[in-house]
């Protein structure tokens, strides 16, 4: 079950927005929050002068230390956001976090970038990697490679996060980095890119031309459940006599078919 916190301290009246993790608080409760599931952001960033200023000003929080494992602890301990069973279990993290590595610091936060679906700045938190002190084991230098592909991907930068992955795949063999690598392949080019690319993680071709198909299906199958739901819409609100909310959904779907239907035949 989800913990619900009531709002005890007064809120200001503006929120204050911190850009980097696209978010923002106006109340100690809301801060808190942010702290809890973005604690490697403000342990790798600390508290800045603007965002120490907003919570004196706004919120009558005032943070002595330039510390950033100190900043959260006078924060956390500020008022009674947590129980005291939270703020033990809250400061071990703390501690364990901050004996961290640099380059495991880097790594976490990059992860937490890409986990709130962040992708530009997951993809150069990732590539900070090259520059921080400190060493990744060979599973973490994996995950890295495989989760800057995934952000290329969303960036459709599909030649980018083929070769990602294919350099994770370099290192150790992995079905799910295969299913990526051939995905981005498919979305990257034509079969016969598609079948150099399977080439190039040691596929012969029979296997990559069936891979080929079995993605191509698969997409159809998608787009087909896709046009499948929009005439479903339409039927539901016909039945319920929506004449309006009918006539723009069946011009807004013919519409789409018809410029689809030019695209293939100009």
């Amino acid at each position: 079950m989800s913990k619900i916190v009531l709002c005890e301290t007064k809120p200001a009246k503006v929120p204050y927005k911190i850009a980097k993790i696209g978010r923002s608080f106006q109340s100690y409760e809301e801060f808190c929050w942010l702290l809890e599931h973005y604690l490697i952001f403000f342990l790798t960033e600390g508290f800045e002068y603007p965002l120490k200023n907003y919570l004196k000003e706004k919120l009558d929080i005032v943070i002595k230390s330039d510390d950033a494992v100190q900043q959260v602890k006078e924060v956390i301990n500020y008022y009674n956001y947590f129980t005291s069973d939270e703020k033990i279990q809250f400061q071990q993290k703390l501690r364990t976090t901050y004996l961290y590595s640099a380059a495991k610091k880097q790594k976490l936060l990059a992860d937490m970038y890409l986990k709130h679906q962040l992708y530009v700045r997951a993809l150069i938190a990732y590539q900070k990697l090259e520059t921080v002190s400190g060493k990744l084991n060979a599973a973490e230098q994996i995950q890295v490679l495989y989760h800057m592909g995934l952000c290329q991907s969303r960036m459709f930068c599909f030649e980018e996060a083929k070769e990602s992955f294919a350099m994770a795949l370099r290192i150790k063999e992995d079905k799910q980095i295969q299913e990526a690598y051939f995905t981005a392949a498919y979305l990257a080019g034509d079969e016969e890119a598609f079948l150099e690319a399977g080439r190039r993680i040691s596929f012969d071709e029979d296997q990559c031309k069936m891979i080929y198909q079995n993605i191509k299906e698969r997409e159809k199958e998608v787009f087909q459940k896709e046009e499948f739901d929009k005439l479903g819409k339409i039927d539901y609100h016909r039945k319920k006599a929506d004449e309006n909310i009918t006539r723009r959904l069946i011009k807004t779907t013919l519409g789409k078919w018809k410029d689809e239907y030019k695209a293939q035949t100009i």
